[in-house]
Parts: structure tokens; sequence; C-alpha cells
């Protein structure tokens, strides 16, 4: 027998050295942020604070957008990307902060390649990112299922882990789960695009 899978959907994660260091130095910023503007921006969240998405022009984050480039590329060498005619950029980047029973509306991010998210504070019970499968229509008769495999598994959770960064495709539809721990949930989050080599 043979088995091709046409449509997977890839998510990456990656762990990012020295992350303990990073973050002492992101989280004073974020929090800055957050006092400069704590009205932020109103898109997926829920009770949480999302700010503006330009973080990625200011120089206390470009240690984390040159990291958010260099694993979004090596993403997109696994997709087989032209990556001698075009390289890949940060097109906006923004923070979020969600508090006690703070989360995110599952949505998606139009007008980019890649999307991902790197955790700078994330407690027990914090909120996990997940994963909707995309194709609504395989699930209109779902057979009984001995075991949840990739083919038949609706619904993915990845735990959020202080220092780690997750890469997906921006189309992929994803949503963060309530806070339930009594510690603020700071993550950046940022939409890669490609553009045309100099």
């Amino acid at each position: 027998m043979k088995r091709d899978d046409w449509f997977p959907t890839p998510i990456w994660h990656f762990e990012v050295p020295n992350y303990q260091e990073l973050n002492q130095k992101l989280l004073p910023a974020i929090y800055n942020e957050h006092q400069k503007d704590n009205q932020g921006l109103n898109w997926s969240n829920s009770l949480g604070w999302h700010s503006k998405d330009y973080l990625h022009q200011q120089p206390e984050f470009q240690a984390i957008v040159n990291i958010a480039i260099n694993n979004a590329l090596e993403a997109g060498q696994e997709m087989g990307f032209d990556l001698q005619r075009f390289t890949m950029f940060v097109a906006n980047c923004w923070a979020i902060i969600n508090p006690k029973f703070a989360s995110n509306f599952l949505h998606n991010h139009p007008n980019s390649i890649l999307s991902g998210v790197y955790y700078v504070k994330a407690s027990e019970n914090c909120g996990g990112i997940f994963f909707r499968d995309p194709r609504d229509v395989a699930h209109m008769f779902m057979p009984k299922i001995a075991e949840l495999t990739p083919w038949t598994i609706q619904k993915i959770t990845y735990k959020a882990t202080e220092g780690t960064m997750i890469i997906f495709p921006s189309w992929l539809n994803h949503g963060v789960e309530v806070n339930l721990s009594d510690e603020d949930r700071l993550c950046i989050s940022f939409n890669i695009s490609m553009s045309h080599r100099a």
C-alpha cells in the first residue's frame, strides 16, 4: 500500500536560547507600552490588552524580531519557499497581556504568510494556544473514532511556556484559552511577509 498526505498543516515550535535574559528586557518593555497606551486595540482579545502593532519598529524589541525572522526562514525553507529570490520580514508585531479570565477568540491573520507567538511570561494554567482543523466540511459526518490521530483530531492545544516561540500558517484558525492563573500572561505576536530580495 502507498499513501500520500496532501494537505498537512505544519506548526513549528522553537526553544529560544537564553530566554530568561531576553524576557527580563521584554517584560518591562511590554508593561511600558501598556502604561503609555492602556486602551490598546480590540481585535481577538477578551478582557486582555492588545498593544498597537508597530513594536517591530522599536529598538527594545529588535532581539525578538530577529529571532522571529530566523525561525520563520527555517520554517519557510522546510516548506519549500523560494528564499533565493525572496526574503522574509516582520510585517507587524504586538504584545498581549492577558490577566486572569482573559482569553482570545478564534481568529486568523490575513495578509501574511506565517504568524507566530513568543511567550514572555506564562504561569501554570495561564491558557494555551489552540488550533482548529481548517477543513470545516471534513467534519460534516464523522465515523466512530477508535483513537484521535492527525486526520481525526479537530482541535490541538499547545501549553504556553516561557521562552517558546510557535510559528504557524497565518490562515490557520487559532485562539487562546482563558487565563485561570492569578498572574498576567504576556506574549509577543507577529506576522511574517515576503518581499523580493534587493
